[in-house]
C-alpha cells in the first residue's frame, strides 16, 4: 500500500500544468527532504531491537525527540534562502523555473520528517507486539487523507503541483502518525508498566549513539543516492526530461520493491535469538523475491508498460518513450531488494551493524563510479546513466553482505 503513493501523487502532478517542471522540481525536493529525513528512517528496526520495558521505552522516545529537532532544524536551514541558492544553483544546477517550484514544495514539507519519526518509533512498538495489521490501517489513513488533501487542494486553489504534492505528502504522514499513536496506546500502557530487564546493554546515551549511528548513517548515506544522481543528470543531455522522469520510475520500481522494503523490520521481528529462523526467512524471502521480479519484467517487457506509464502515471507520449529503457534496466531491482533487505535483518540482528553501513558506502561508491565511467566514455542521456549507476551499486552492495552473512551463519551462499 506504501507503494500507491508515488503513483497517487505524481500521476496527479502530471496531469497539471506545466508538468515536465513540477515533476523535475518535485522529484528533486523529496529526494533533498528523504536526505533531510534518512537519520529517523531506521527507528523502526531500532525500536523493535531495543524496546522491552518501561526504561528502555522512554531512552529512546527521548532519543527520537532529540533527533527530530534536529531533522526539522536541518530542513528549516535548508529552505534560508542564500542556502537554498547554492543547493539548488551552485550544487544542483538547476534552472530558475524548476529551483522556484522546489522550494515551494520544500516549505511545505518542514514537519514531514519529525511526523514520521514518530509514526516509525509508535510502528516498531506494534510489530513487536505482533499488531501488524494496524501499521496496515495507519498506511490507508495515510494514503487516503494524502489524496484527499490533494483532490482538495487541485480544485479549491490554484497551488502548484509541487505545492499540492509536498503539502498533501505532509497532511498525510501527520495524520498516519496522530493514528498511529492512537493505536498502540495500550502497547505503551503495558511497556509503561514492565519492569526493566537487565540487558548486557544498557540503553544509556552512549550506547543508543554507538548503536543507532551507523544504521543512521547508512539511511543518510542511502537517501543520498537520488541528489547525487541528480547532480549528474542535471549536466547530461535532455536533463529536464530526465528529471521529470526520475519520480516516475522510482515510484513504478517501488511498487515491486516495496515487498523487500519492510523484509527488514519483518526479519528483526521473526528472526529470533541467534538468528534461529534464518533458513525459513531467507526461503521466503527468495520466493518474494523471484516472484516480485518476475511480475515487475513481465510489466516492462510487454505492451503494459505503455499503458501504465500512460494512463496510470498521465505522462505525455515522449516521457513515456523516455521511461522505457531505465524500467528496463533495472529488471532485477525487487529480487535484489528483498535479498538485501533480508542480509541486513541477520546483519543487524547479530548487532552488525557497522556491516550494513560499509555495504551502502560500497553501493554509493559503486554508483558514482558507474555514473563517472559511463558518462565520460559514452555520455549518454541522464536518466539512462542513472539506472545503470543505480543497478551496478546495488549489486556491489549485495555482494558484501552476503560476505558478511556469511561470517555469521557459517554457511557460504557464494564463496
Amino acid at each position: 500500500m506504501m507503494a500507491a503513493e508515488g503513483p497517487l501523487l505524481t500521476s496527479l502532478i502530471a496531469r497539471l500544468s506545466e508538468p515536465k517542471y513540477n515533476l523535475a522540481a518535485y522529484g528533486v525536493a523529496t529526494a533533498i527532504a528523504m536526505i533531510i529525513e534518512s537519520p529517523i528512517i531506521m527507528m523502526l528496526s531500532a525500536s523493535i531491537a531495543l524496546v522491552r520495558d518501561s526504561y528502555s521505552y522512554r531512552a529512546l522516545r527521548g532519543f527520537l525527540i532529540k533527533l527530530n529537532i534536529l531533522i526539522t532544524l536541518g530542513m528549516i536551514i535548508t529552505i534560508i534562502p542564500p542556502v537554498f541558492s547554492v543547493i539548488a544553483y551552485n550544487i544542483l544546477h538547476l534552472t530558475k523555473p524548476v529551483a522556484d517550484l522546489m522550494y515551494g514544495c520544500l516549505v511545505s514539507m518542514i514537519c514531514w520528517p519529525a511526523a514520521i519519526g514518530f509514526r516509525r518509533f509508535w510502528q516498531g512498538l506494534l510489530i513487536r507486539a505482533h499488531l501488524t495489521k494496524r501499521v496496515a490501517v495507519g498506511t490507508v489513513v495515510r494514503l487516503s487523507t494524502m489524496f484527499g488533501t490533494a483532490l482538495l487542494l487541485v480544485h479549491f486553489t490554484h497551488f502548484s503541483g509541487t505545492i499540492i504534492g509536498g503539502t498533501s505528502l505532509t497532511v498525510g504522514v501527520i495524520l498516519e502518525a496522530l493514528a498511529t499513536r492512537i493505536m498502540v496506546h495500550d502497547t505503551i500502557k503495558k511497556l509503561l508498566i514492565q519492569e526493566e530487564i537487565k540487558t548486557e546493554h544498557p540503553l544509556t546515551t552512549s550506547y543508543m549513539m554507538s548503536y543507532y549511528f551507523p544504521l543512521a548513517l547508512t539511511s543518510l548515506i542511502g537517501m543520498a543516492s537520488v541528489p547525487i544522481l541528480t547532480v549528474f543528470i542535471g549536466r547530461s543531455p535532455m536533463s529536464l526530461e530526465s528529471l521529470a522522469v526520475l519520480p516516475i520510475i522510482e515510484s513504478f520500481v517501488f511498487i515491486f520493491r516495496s515487498f523487500g522494503f519492510s523484509f527488514q523490520e519483518v526479519g528483526l521481528a521473526l528472526l529470533g535469538q541467534g538468528n534461529k529462523y534464518y533458513k525459513e526467512l531467507g526461503r521466503f524471502a527468495l520466493i518474494v523475491g523471484i516472484t516480485t521480479t518476475a511480475a515487475y519484467s513481465f510489466i516492462v517487457y510487454s505492451p503494459m508498460v505503455y499503458i501504465i506509464l500512460s494512463n496510470l502515471y498521465g505522462l505525455t507520449p515522449d516521457l513515456v518513450q523516455f521511461s522505457i529503457i531505465p524500467c528496463r534496466i533495472l529488471f532485477f531491482y525487487p529480487f535484489l531488494s528483498v535479498s538485501y533487505a533480508y542480509f541486513r535483518s541477520v546483519l543487524m540482528n547479530s548487532k552488525k551493524n557497522s556491516s550494513v553501513t560499509y555495504s551502502t558506502i560500497i553501493e554509493i561508491i559503486g554508483m558514482i563510479g558507474i555514473v563517472i565511467l559511463t558518462e565520460t566514455i559514452f555520455y549518454p542521456v541522464g536518466i539512462i546513466t542513472a539506472a545503470v549507476g543505480l543497478g551496478i551499486g546495488r549489486l556491489g552492495a549485495q555482494w558484501y553482505l552476503i560476505r558478511s552473512f556469511n561470517e555469521i551463519v557459517k554457511r557460504p551462499i557464494l564463496k
